[in-house]
């Protein structure tokens, strides 16, 4: 297959020839999230507008919803990567075809940030503004929180710091306040997404601040996998903030999160990293805690 038009027929010809109506929809739907990839790998929305003909297949309210999310992000990717207003504006028209809650908020979420990159870009204040206007639109605060993460960065990425600092805090706001977060998991990772944002923009009080928020809620978690997973991301931010400000406090802190990692595949994966920061260190005595 040497173009688009051939992928997009093999697709196709895959699905058709299932027999089964219910089987040949979710078909469709897989057909749907490998387009949408293609179409961000390639900026090609050739494969978008399939994308859209193949939603027409699916039985499943619910499965077009979601293979519409799938559209949305990857047309908004493109935005992003292209600074395409009407890309942008294709997106968000069709967030219309999602459904309220999850999905309309997981869609909204990639938008939003695109919207915000797509303004910096070409140097549109109103696009700019849009793109918080939007975030706060969100009706699921995890995703309101992330948007207002991405256009914060975006923000800084632009040498605007003090705008970047003032939409962290916003989405700092958001998790802190939220009533509706029910999973401590998300909680805990958006306080760990926080802490790094407000290293990034250098301000490491707010950062302590959202790190050790980040490891009160992950001492709530009972799942095994979810604990060692947060606990792992703990250990590997504060294990950063330690080397990048020389702080030895957070590096003590950095060993016991990774005592509270007790999952093997997490704590392999976090025990290589400690090890190498620490080595680099030359942190003897934190190294032979994280040997026993």
């Amino acid at each position: 297959m040497n173009n688009a038009g051939d992928f997009i027929k093999h697709l196709e010809d895959a699905a058709e020839a299932i027999k089964n109506d219910t089987l040949r929809s979710k078909k469709y739907r897989a057909g749907i999230a490998t387009l949408a990839q293609k179409a961000v790998d390639t900026n090609n929305t050739v494969y978008l507008d399939a994308a859209e003909g193949f939603t027409q297949q699916i039985i499943d309210t619910h499965d077009r919803s979601k293979a519409f999310v799938d559209i949305i992000r990857a047309t908004a990717r493109i935005a992003g990567n292209t600074s395409s207003a009407d890309l942008l504006n294709r997106a968000l028209a069709l967030s219309a075809k999602t459904e309220t809650g999850h999905d309309r908020s997981h869609c909204l979420q990639g938008v939003a940030m695109a919207m915000g990159k797509v303004g910096i870009t070409n140097n549109d204040a109103e696009a700019i503004e849009a793109s918080k206007q939007l975030a706060y639109t969100i009706e699921y605060d995890t995703y309101r929180s992330s948007a207002l993460r991405g256009i914060s960065r975006t923000r800084y990425d632009s040498d605007d710091t003090a705008a970047a600092l003032e939409i962290a805090e916003m989405a700092l706001d958001v998790i802190d306040k939220s009533r509706l977060i029910k999973q401590d998991i998300y909680r805990v990772s958006a306080y760990v997404d926080l802490t790094a944002l407000f290293l990034e923009i250098g301000q490491m009080d707010k950062a302590r601040q959202c790190i050790i928020m980040a490891q009160s809620t992950a001492d709530n978690l009972k799942d095994e996998f979810e604990r060692s997973s947060m606990f792992q991301a703990i250990a590997e931010t504060l294990v950063r903030m330690g080397a990048r400000t020389k702080d030895r406090g957070l590096l003590e802190g950095a060993v016991q999160s990774y005592a509270k990692v007790t999952r093997e595949y997490y704590r392999t994966s976090t025990w290589r990293m400690l090890n190498n920061v620490l080595r680099n260190l030359n942190e003897t005595e934190l190294l032979e805690k994280i040997l026993k």
